[in-house]
């Protein structure tokens, strides 16, 4: 029996977000490795939380990207001014890696909407 076009839609969708978040994976130990241990220093005031693991560090990665996407959040994790003594490259390195995230986890959700609601609902 051939595949439907919503069987094959949901493997390259699958497909997709599995590669998106392996590369996001991979952006954030290159982040951990190079740059959490400075921003710890520069934002936290040394402490060292997110550069533990790597599980953590996914966490930080994204925490610190929003502080640089968003002044609201920069105010309310008390980095509003020291966010600026931070490199506007490093600061794009976490929002790439925050778009890159949030992107494969949209394509994620889809590629379950679809096996939910149209390949399942098909073989019935």
């Amino acid at each position: 029996m051939p595949l439907q076009f919503t069987e094959i839609t949901f493997l390259i969708l699958s497909f997709l977000w599995s590669v998106g978040i392996l590369i996001w994976v991979g952006m954030v130990i290159y982040l951990k490795m190079k740059w959490l241990l400075i921003l710890e220093d520069q934002l936290d005031e040394g402490i060292r939380f997110y550069s533990l693991n790597i599980f953590l560090a996914g966490q930080g990665v994204l925490q610190y990207a929003t502080v640089f996407l968003s002044s609201f959040h920069a105010k309310r994790y008390g980095m509003l001014e020291k966010r600026e003594s931070v490199p506007k490259y490093v600061q794009r390195l976490f929002i790439i890696a925050f778009f890159w995230f949030m992107t494969s986890m949209v394509i994620m959700v889809a590629s379950f909407i679809l096996l939910k609601f149209y390949i399942k609902a098909e073989q019935l």
